[in-house]
């Protein structure tokens, strides 16, 4: 099932992109995936996985069950699991069961139980808001948050 769905999406971006280029006359979309243009409100695509690079180097992925798309500059996306990547080989991980993400603001919003787990920190709470222009992200109360300080214990 998830096969199709990638399947699904990478036929759609290369459709889009191939139909842009061969007539001058249509206007580009805003959206920063070409592809969803092709897919009217209401579709639905499962099996999501969206990678993100910096300089050929997976700085985020992207995984959800479900994406639907609300409208041209809205898509929301079920069953969530997100990873980043830093730059030292840390990783931090968001899972949530629902998000939206609008195009215009470059917003991830939640109102649904998120979790965030990273080596230094994990924190929950009953949402999220996460701006992809500032990489800041919020999360809603009430929260509970856990502070890792020092060295890691190794298990023997």
């Amino acid at each position: 099932m998830m096969k199709k769905g990638l399947i699904l999406i990478a036929t759609l971006f290369a459709t889009s992109n191939t139909l842009v280029a061969q007539s001058p006359n249509v206007n580009r979309a805003e959206d920063e995936f070409p592809g969803l243009q092709l897919l009217p409100p209401g579709s639905k695509v499962k099996g999501i996985s969206i990678p993100r690079y910096d300089k050929h180097r997976v700085c985020a992925l992207l995984l959800a069950n479900e994406l639907e798309v609300v409208s041209r500059s809205e898509i929301t996306l079920s069953g969530i699991m997100a990873t980043l990547y830093d730059q030292k080989g840390n990783t931090t991980t968001v899972k949530c069961a629902k998000a939206g993400y609008d195009f215009k603001k470059k917003a991830i919003i939640s109102q649904e139980k998120t979790e965030v787990n990273n080596p230094n920190f994990s924190a929950s709470g009953s949402g999220v808001t996460f701006t992809l222009s500032g990489r800041i992200g919020l999360v809603k109360g009430p929260v509970r948050t856990t502070i890792r300080t020092g060295k890691a214990r190794q298990k023997k």
